[in-house]
């Protein structure tokens, strides 16, 4: 279930900062978790109302303290772009700051999911972990299915679709370069997977010792703190080595906009700042 949490509210940020459904979704933020954790673990009536308490408290922080920080990247970044291009330094800064974000919120709602977890029976871990395990053969044969070449060229189309996105139709000098840095991208899947299936053992075998585990509530936080833990050397390598790429495709994309393709973007980035204002007035 806090794997579910997790991905959620990572869905909802992105939301938040994509446009018209955001405020459907953040609005309906309680019905949407249930459906998101209703396909790994069924919980009794008991177990969905103590849910129910601590997403309208959730809610409510993020709400109240969470969007306008949000709201103020974005300001920022609009204010250094009307400026001049951005850097590759720049644009890293910008992108730990959205890391921030998530960071905080994990480590405000921990405390409380270890909480809930102590309800959990063993029944209900065993086929949390189990449905889990589903998913990731799900990923590794879906991911077989297309051969390595096919998979970069859907990258390729996938980032220009995100940047004509943002900022209007590309031009053909902008096309050939985010079509070159994504061949700098190193695949991690084969990491992520491997990640994935350390840190929900970890968590899988703390949650079957929850009673007997003196310190189990510090145990199970440290699994959702620390990451990185049990992603290997290369994978974090890998990680900060494609930040890195991103960032320069950013900074080198920033430095080939047309007049047109500025007024897009700044229009884009005004009317995500509305939609984060509607949001917090709500």
């Amino acid at each position: 279930m806090m794997k579910r949490l997790s991905i959620l509210f990572i869905v909802l940020f992105t939301l938040v900062l994509s446009g018209c459904s955001s405020k459907f979704a953040y609005n309906n933020i309680d019905w949407m978790l249930y459906w998101y954790v209703d396909d790994y673990i069924d919980l009794n009536k008991q177990q969905k109302n103590l849910l129910d308490v601590r997403i309208e408290k959730w809610h409510k922080w993020h709400r109240t303290t969470e969007l306008a920080q949000y709201k103020q990247q974005l300001l920022d970044l609009k204010s250094q772009l009307e400026a001049g291009p951005l850097s590759a330094e720049q644009w890293i800064e910008q992108l730990e700051q959205g890391s921030k974000h998530w960071e905080r919120f994990r480590d405000h709602i921990s405390p409380e999911l270890t909480a809930l977890a102590v309800n959990l029976t063993d029944e209900q871990i065993i086929e949390l972990f189990e449905t889990l395990e589903k998913d990731n053969l799900k990923e590794i044969e879906e991911r077989n299915e297309d051969t390595e070449a096919e998979r970069w060229e859907d990258s390729r189309k996938r980032s220009q679709k995100q940047f004509k996105n943002m900022i209007g139709r590309l031009t053909d000098e902008q096309k050939e370069i985010i079509n070159t840095e994504i061949d700098n991208i190193q695949s991690t899947f084969d990491y992520w997977i491997e990640y994935r299936r350390a840190s929900q053992a970890q968590a899988k075998s703390i949650l079957l010792q929850r009673n007997e585990l003196e310190d189990f509530a510090q145990q199970l936080q440290a699994v959702m703190a620390n990451p990185d833990q049990f992603r290997s050397d290369a994978h974090i390598a890998a990680n900060q080595h494609n930040r890195q790429v991103f960032a320069g495709l950013l900074a080198k994309i920033n430095t080939t906009l047309t007049k047109k393709q500025k007024r897009r973007m700044f229009n884009e980035i005004d009317d995500l700042v509305d939609d984060i204002t509607d949001l917090i007035e709500d």
